[in-house]
């Protein structure tokens, strides 16, 4: 039923942890979906080792360029059999029982829903005042502003646990998605890669070619800003890169869908 996407980029300080909580708090049948994505560290041993120990479970490891998370998560996503595709940063632990079964509850409850994010939801607002407006530079040094996110509902906002958030769209890690309508609209779009927004284009596309909604319905995990692989080594924001592929994407994603993003705000919360 459920298909757990895991991409890997040296974390071999956290992996076997990771890899544990999966296994001790999912419930269900159940398949995971390991990419390793340009590992130099103990990555792939440590994965290989928890295969060998774990052959009751079932577990599929496949390998990467060092693409980073877009074209990585897509590997894993085409590889997915089961009615729900869970993606899972590799940055992420998950800390509570039967995680899953909770967090595609608001699928089995409404039969309009086409993700939900166990971290946040949001809408997009357009900024008249953006300065980003028309620059063809992307900068290395600040997000960009051309759009804010706005109405945010999630644990870090108090969102009740009995709630399902619905937004204009969902971040990824934990995100679960319908995977016959992932397949519909033929997974995440590259043009976003290495990542950032990716997540937001897809849930755009959906609303206008499926009409189905997105939201939050939280579960517990537990992710220190210091193990993201976007982030400054000394914590003081993200890496340059990281930057530029903000400012390059959500010129992407405004251009595609500032019609939408004009006209349309979604506030609604659902009682599961």
């Amino acid at each position: 039923m459920y298909s757990i996407v895991l991409t890997v980029h040296n974390k071999d300080f956290l992996l076997e942890n990771s890899l544990n909580r999966i296994k001790n708090h999912t419930k269900g049948k159940y398949e995971l979906i390991v990419v390793l994505d340009g590992c130099s560290d103990k990555s792939e041993e440590i994965t290989n080792n928890f295969v060998k120990q774990n052959k009751k479970l079932s577990i599929k490891v496949d390998y990467a360029d060092d693409v980073f998370e877009t074209k990585a998560n897509n590997i894993g996503l085409k590889q997915a059999e089961n009615d729900y595709v869970i993606i899972i940063q590799d940055d992420m632990l998950i800390n509570e029982d039967a995680w899953n079964v909770r967090l595609t509850n608001p699928f089995r409850k409404f039969d309009d829903v086409f993700a939900v994010s166990a971290n946040c939801a949001h809408n997009w607002e357009f900024n008249p005042n953006s300065v980003h407006l028309g620059m063809k530079e992307n900068l290395d040094d600040c997000w960009c502003d051309i759009i804010n996110h706005v109405d945010h509902a999630g644990r870090p906002w108090n969102l009740n646990r009995d709630t399902f958030a619905v937004r204009e769209c969902v971040n990824r890690g934990p995100l679960a998605i319908d995977h016959d309508d992932l397949y519909d609209l033929d997974y995440l779009d590259e043009a976003f890669a290495p990542l950032d927004m990716d997540d937001h284009d897809l849930c755009f596309r959906m609303h206008k070619k499926l009409g189905k909604v997105v939201g939050c319905h939280w579960i517990d995990f537990i992710s220190d800003f210091s193990w993201g692989g976007t982030h400054n080594e000394n914590g003081g924001g993200h890496k340059p890169w990281f930057y530029e592929s903000n400012h390059k994407n959500t010129k992407i994603v405004w251009e595609r869908h500032s019609d939408y993003i004009l006209n349309n705000r979604i506030v609604e919360n659902r009682v599961i």
